[in-house]
């Protein structure tokens, strides 16, 4: 993904105002630029100060400055107008024309395809004719609506309106920006989190993975254009709601869902952390601990997915992962070569198990090799979606 990308944030002055900071640092993790725009009601549920330090540039408000042309040089400057959250008030205001602040007058003077609205406002307010009428000119016009969130409003009312969640917007401004992307029209297929293999009807065997690296992966799959499906164990770290997710606990669940997918798959990306055994027996109620008796438990191999997937890979891009205890490069390219993979990341368990950052490398069965260093994972995977695309297109 492109790491110029230049957004411009107008905020308006919904009380989701104050999730904006977030909506930044995640919009600046994905390498864009982001400047501000604030209206004088937002100003007060905000603060500029914070804004200034966390976008690295001066807010733009309504002051003497909205008359020396700003307008004009941001309406210039921006790839996309991100207006968040947008009130019915301001929705009204840009679908009629109506140019009295800065938020506005930008409005009026960037192409329409390039503004973006998550709405923001009370149930009553959202279902109101009004409010849907503006919202289908602006529609008709070319601007991209955001879809609303259900959910407990500021003013307790639970229903539509909320703003969408800071995450959930980045996916939706990256994969606009990514439309016509790389790898648009290709079907990418992700596995991701943990297994768990049931002992007993309270007790597991599982392991670390926080499945954070499998949604970075299928968030930059998705900003390049791509239709993802993750297939994922009982992963702590949401996934982007943009892909199809197939939920599944067991390893062998999880080679079922794969198999079933993978026929239609361009790319197959296997960054889960599956259970090597399981249990051979399954007690159907819980075992119960006895003072000073030793307990032994008989396991037996899980199917190695990865290599099962390469016997039927045809045409398509196979990837695994390859985590490792100490730093040993050769074993996980012994892995890619024994089963059959195009490429493997190399990491280890202590630089990425539950973390936000990992540090990678890069192995491609052509002698390809590109080391990452420590970067927060979503970073980390941008570059090796990147990679793959790169691959897909020259083959």
């Amino acid at each position: 993904m492109q790491n110029t990308y230049r957004i411009l944030v107008g905020i308006s002055g919904g009380i989701a105002a104050y999730k904006i900071p977030q909506l930044i640092r995640l919009l600046k993790k994905q390498g864009a630029q982001v400047k501000v725009v604030l209206t004088p009601n937002a100003s007060g549920l905000v603060g500029e100060k914070a804004l200034q330090t966390i976008c690295g540039h001066p807010v733009f408000t309504d002051n003497a400055s909205f008359y020396d042309m700003d307008h004009i040089r941001l309406s210039q400057w921006a790839d996309v107008f991100l207006i968040s959250p947008a009130t019915a008030n301001t929705i009204a205001k840009i679908a009629h024309g109506i140019a009295d602040n800065l938020l506005t007058s930008l409005a009026l003077s960037i192409s329409e395809s390039k503004i973006m609205i998550a709405p923001a406002m009370n149930s009553e307010m959202w279902e109101k004719k009004a409010t849907n009428h503006n919202l289908q000119i602006l529609k008709d016009r070319g601007y991209h609506i955001l879809p609303v969130a259900n959910g407990e409003l500021a003013c307790g009312v639970c229903g539509p309106g909320r703003m969408l969640e800071p995450q959930e917007i980045t996916d939706h401004v990256f994969r606009y920006m990514a439309s016509s992307s790389i790898l648009k029209g290709k079907s990418v297929l992700i596995s991701s989190g943990p297994t768990e293999e049931p002992i007993d009807p309270v007790r597991v065997i599982t392991n670390k993975s926080s499945g954070k690296m499998g949604a970075a992966l299928a968030r930059a799959a998705l900003y390049l254009g791509a239709k993802v499906t993750v297939v994922s164990g009982p992963a702590s770290e949401p996934l982007p709601s943009a892909a199809t997710v197939v939920k599944v606990q067991t390893a062998q669940q999880m080679n079922t869902a794969l198999k079933e997918h993978f026929e239609n798959s361009d790319i197959c990306i296997m960054a889960a952390a599956v259970s090597d055994y399981r249990p051979l027996c399954f007690s159907e109620t819980k075992i119960v601990r006895e003072e000073k008796q030793k307990f032994t438990l008989a396991l037996i191999p899980n199917p190695d997915i990865l290599a099962n997937l390469a016997l039927n890979k045809g045409k398509r891009f196979l990837v695994g992962f390859s985590l490792e205890s100490d730093g040993s490069e050769e074993r996980a390219i012994a892995k890619m070569n024994r089963k059959g993979c195009d490429m493997i990341i190399f990491n280890r368990a202590d630089q990425a198990l539950g973390l936000d950052s990992t540090r990678v490398v890069i192995l491609g069965c052509d002698g390809f090799r590109e080391e990452v260093p420590t970067i927060d994972k979503n970073a980390a995977a941008g570059i090796i979606l990147e990679r793959i695309a790169q691959r897909c297109v020259s083959r």
